[in-house]
């Protein structure tokens, strides 16, 4: 209409007549900012995939970062084929937590996507490496992994799979992405969860245990105790009810083979004291 007042905003894409219509890369990323996020590409049904996971190669220090797709940075970011990356071991007398991470260089030296290995610092208390937010650097978490000063070989159990998180979200399809970032948060919070509370079981069993022994023990040493008085005191008094019966029957043999001496004139023999003499059988 002739009385329009119009205000140009962005649209596109359009022909070009002596070249007054040019588009930069990100012009021709920018319609699909609000169908595809940011994140890696899970199954068609939104379940999760093996893309761009990070696993043990079992074979020393390797790891496998798989063949996956993923959006970083608004740009189309595609792992061919399965990368071996070979993690460095520990110097230190701590532990570290290194990080797998998917890159999206958008520098004018850069314009590139990379599989980044990053190493943390060694820690009583370790955390992994922060992720990278210098301007035109996107960058998605991938995988976390535990170095303690004696690995020599990185298993699967010290691989943590950090792609679902808010740091490294999933796409699962052009108009829907689950926020699984309160899932694996609430995933980590249950394991958590159950790790202490079965230490708690362990431990509440286990003084039980010790106090049940200690009971144990304390009952049968009272139960000795008292069988042993007992034994004691019965050998004894069997002891000197034996001694006395000896004695009595000792006695009894000796009066039985001791007699008076008397004379041809049946007088009895008698000392100075008048105590009669005798004699033995």
């Amino acid at each position: 209409m002739s009385s329009d007042v119009k205000y140009n905003v962005n649209a596109g894409f359009f022909f070009f007549f002596n070249e007054d219509r040019t588009y930069s890369a990100d012009d021709m990323n920018r319609p699909y900012r609000r169908l595809v996020s940011n994140g890696v590409f899970a199954t068609p049904k939104g379940e999760a995939s093996d893309d761009l996971q990070v696993f043990s190669a079992n074979n020393g220090m390797n790891v496998i970062v798989s063949a996956g797709n993923a959006i970083i940075g608004d740009k189309w970011f595609e792992n061919p084929s399965d990368l071996i990356i070979t993690i460095s071991q520990n110097s230190e007398v701590l532990s570290r937590i290194d990080s797998i991470v998917a890159q999206v260089d958008k520098t004018q030296a850069g314009r590139v996507g990379n599989i980044v290995y990053r190493q943390g610092a060694a820690s009583s208390n370790p955390v992994h490496p922060e992720i990278n937010t210098e301007e035109n650097i996107f960058e998605l978490r991938l995988a976390d992994i535990i170095i303690s000063p004696s690995c020599v070989k990185v298993t699967q159990d010290l691989i943590t799979d950090c792609r679902g998180s808010n740091e490294c979200p999933w796409v699962t399809s052009l108009i829907y992405q689950v926020d699984t970032s309160t899932l694996y948060a609430q995933w980590q919070a249950a394991y958590q969860k159950y790790y202490e509370d079965q230490e708690a079981e362990h431990d509440e069993y286990f003084t039980e245990f010790k106090q049940a022994m200690a009971n144990f023990f304390s009952q049968e040493e009272n139960a000795f105790d008292t069988w042993f008085q007992q034994m004691k005191d019965q050998l004894s008094e069997d002891a000197a009810g034996n001694l006395q019966l000896q004695i009595d029957n000792l006695t009894q043999m000796l009066m039985e083979s001791i007699s008076a001496i008397v004379t041809e004139d049946g007088d009895y023999l008698v000392t100075e004291d008048n105590e009669y003499l005798a004699c033995g059988m």
